[in-house]
């Protein structure tokens, strides 16, 4: 186990790494995104199921791999920051919700990606987060297809 400590966390915060997190993606900024999960700072792996991905990954590898693609533990990983997005809009289902004393929080609900060309990729998604040495840090990142019955 880490020494470092875990901190309190805000609402505030929470949206902030939201509006980080957006932001790396359309700048296709892999070190901005790679910066906001936790590759370490507890005994627990970061635990990553992205969108347009096959399997879960546990570690900077695997997402780095998600994000650029190239990695041949990862054969199907294409690039998620390839796609051009232009816009990313986090559509929470509740609000970020503080749990663990403010130690952490989780929010879940849909993201919309929209690209070059106006069209936009609807997912759902769950992230969770917390504070460690003042920073936020993604602890769990799943999201998929949004489902919509045809």
């Amino acid at each position: 186990m880490s020494d470092r400590q875990f901190q309190q966390l805000t609402k505030e915060e929470v949206l902030e790494a939201q509006r980080a997190w957006a932001k790396a993606v359309i700048e296709q900024d892999l070190d901005g995104l790679l910066a906001l999960y936790d590759f370490g700072t507890s005994d627990q792996p970061l635990l990553f199921k992205p969108t347009l991905a096959d399997v879960i990954r546990l570690d900077e590898e695997g997402a780095r791999s998600y994000f650029v693609g190239g990695n041949a533990k990862y054969p199907t990983a294409g690039g998620f920051l390839k796609h051009g997005w232009k816009k990313v809009d986090f559509k929470s289902a509740a609000g970020p919700l503080m749990n663990a004393g403010g130690l952490s929080f989780q929010d879940m609900g849909q993201y919309d990606f929209i690209n070059g060309a106006g069209a936009i990729t609807k997912a759902d998604y769950t992230f969770a987060y917390h504070k460690v040495d003042g920073k936020v840090l993604i602890s769990l990142h799943h999201s998929s297809l949004t489902w919509e019955p045809s």
